[in-house]
């Protein structure tokens, strides 16, 4: 009779079971506030920097680019989980939102976004600074 306890180890069972790729819902997770005179976004962004960041604004939405560098590709890895590249996520904030009426900062990982409301309007594409 098979012993199935000493031949099957749950921990590694799962552990080379291989997921989907990351999308950039995933990647971005965001949680955004309304105060009375702007929204607030939060985005997380573990292991980007902010000079791999871009943030632009066109034609009512403001889009989030972000690039996870590996400087290690050239190392053999047994498993790999945590993804890399290019993500980007939009987010419609509507015509009357100009490039003024955004600010950004990142820390520790996390992509603050501080969106003023308001109520003129602007069309063409924008970028924003990250401070």
């Amino acid at each position: 009779m098979r012993n199935y306890i000493t031949t099957y180890d749950p921990f590694f069972g799962r552990f080379f079971l291989r997921t989907s790729n990351c999308s950039a819902s995933q990647m971005m997770k965001t949680d955004i506030k309304e105060t009375k005179d702007s929204y607030l976004m939060k985005i997380d962004l573990p292991e980007v920097k902010k000079e791999d960041t871009k943030i632009t604004l066109e034609d009512g939405y403001l889009k989030v680019t972000a690039v996870i560098n590996h400087e290690d590709e050239d190392d053999e890895y047994i498993y790999r989980e945590r993804s890399y590249g290019e993500y980007s996520r939009s987010y419609y904030v509507g015509d009357t939102v100009k490039l003024d009426d955004v600010s950004a900062k990142m820390e520790n990982g996390v992509l603050t976004i501080d969106i003023k409301k308001r109520d003129e309007e602007t069309k063409k594409e924008q970028f924003v600074h990250i401070s």
